[in-house]
């Protein structure tokens, strides 16, 4: 009789995810990711499925975290503008601190492009993020902290396009000043103060 193997799905989820942020889907094996999330190639295929279907479980995990943490950023905030600075400079320091870069980004370039269901995870979370900004920017614009003539949804959109050319520019740069002062720059710029 075949013994049952249990595992913390969450937390070996959370392990290979790492696996999938270092390498990429492509470069990881099967082998690196039992190796990680210290289970059997059977308990893998058994509860989670296959390499894709585990790195679909990785990727939508690691969009709804980061939804989540920047809904939390302004849900404690006294303003809708004081959470939407929150935010910002948030992933000011995240771009600094985080040696890995982003995994979205890195699944947008390797697999979005050709692979449908990775592509439909991320734009469902980029809307979550989205509408979460936009919300904040309207909010914020109703209650006369923002210049209500501005656009929320574009407003939103350029933010977030902002996020992403910070990372690139650490990447290329190493300059944590730098970064600094562009989300500064972005408060600015967005409060006309």
């Amino acid at each position: 009789m075949a013994r049952n193997v249990e595992f913390d799905r969450e937390s070996a989820v959370n392990k290979a995810k790492d696996v999938f942020w270092e390498k990429g889907y492509n470069c990881t094996s099967m082998q690196d990711l039992v190796d990680a999330m210290q289970i059997n190639r059977s308990s893998l295929y058994n509860t989670i499925g296959d390499k894709q279907q585990l790195f679909l479980e990785c990727i939508d995990s690691y969009a709804k975290d980061m939804v989540c943490e920047a809904t939390e950023k302004s849900e404690n905030a006294d303003s809708p503008l004081q959470g939407l600075i929150n935010i910002i400079r948030d992933k000011a320091e995240w771009v600094v601190d985080c040696e890995k870069g982003c995994l979205g980004m890195k699944t947008i370039f390797e697999m979005a492009p050709n692979d449908e269901e990775v592509r439909k995870i991320l734009m469902k979370s980029n809307d979550h993020y989205n509408d979460l900004i936009t919300g904040l920017i309207q909010k914020a614009m109703d209650a006369g902290e923002i210049d209500p003539a501005e656009d929320a949804s574009v407003m939103a959109e350029y933010i977030m396009t902002t996020f992403t050319g910070w990372k690139q520019s650490f990447i290329l740069n190493r300059n944590p000043i730098s970064i600094k002062k562009m989300s500064e720059f972005l408060i600015r710029s967005i409060t006309h103060k």
